[in-house]
């Protein structure tokens, strides 16, 4: 057999069978390592992080075994392959550590969706109250486009969120210089999901946490 037929090691469909069983022992709650040997309540590896360790083995490979991702790295100057795997790294590096805000700007991406069971499902959000009376929802990523997304408040220190509520205000007085924001209030919105029998789903209660008074211009 040339060496251009042979067979590389560790070939499917052998390796992916081997991969799938290891996700089902690691994963899930039926397998015998959770259920059976009673070493833990819940799986030793979330599946969305097991399932995505997968796909990334399957893309190294590509790079091995698969002909035309091996002549483009082949054709890369050394320099230019060093660099792209200390990027690439870097991007797993970040993905695996599952902490974004630690790890910045390495962070953590998510492909699938998780699934939340906390019921109520409740967050935290600044409510201003301007000068003739109207409530307006004070929301970071409106006054300030350039930021995509903000981690939720509820992970803020009570001193970062004394200065988010009063950099808000003052960013939307910017904005309607005729009607100012005199009070912002700080508040916890709950929604539950799962109300008794018979019972329709309520709006969201709103629970008052803290108030700034912006009045005096402060």
């Amino acid at each position: 057999m040339t060496k251009a037929a042979r067979v590389p090691p560790w070939f499917p469909p052998l390796s992916l069978t081997a991969i799938a069983l290891l996700i089902w022992l690691v994963s899930f709650k039926s397998s015998p390592i959770v259920s059976v040997l009673h070493l833990s309540d819940s799986p030793l590896v979330p599946f969305s992080v097991s399932s995505q360790a997968f796909l990334l083995f399957m893309l190294v490979r590509a790079f091995f075994y698969w002909p035309p991702m091996v002549r483009w790295a082949k054709s890369m100057p050394m320099p230019h392959r060093v660099i792209f795997a200390l990027m690439i790294s870097s991007i797993i590096a970040g993905h695996f550590t599952l902490d974004s805000r630690t790890y910045f700007p390495l962070v953590a991406w998510e492909i699938f969706p998780g699934i939340h069971e906390q019921n109520p499902v409740t967050c935290r959000e600044f409510v201003g109250t301007t000068e003739s009376g109207k409530k307006v929802r004070l929301v970071v990523e409106q006054l300030f486009p350039s930021v995509v997304q903000i981690n939720p408040l509820d992970g803020f220190t009570p001193d970062a969120t004394d200065h988010l509520a009063e950099t808000l205000a003052k960013a939307y007085n910017q904005l309607h210089a005729d009607d100012h924001v005199r009070q912002v209030d700080l508040v916890l919105m709950a929604v539950n999901l799962h109300p008794n029998a018979g019972e329709t789903r309520a709006q969201p209660s709103c629970q008052l946490l803290k108030r700034y008074d912006f009045s005096s211009g402060q």
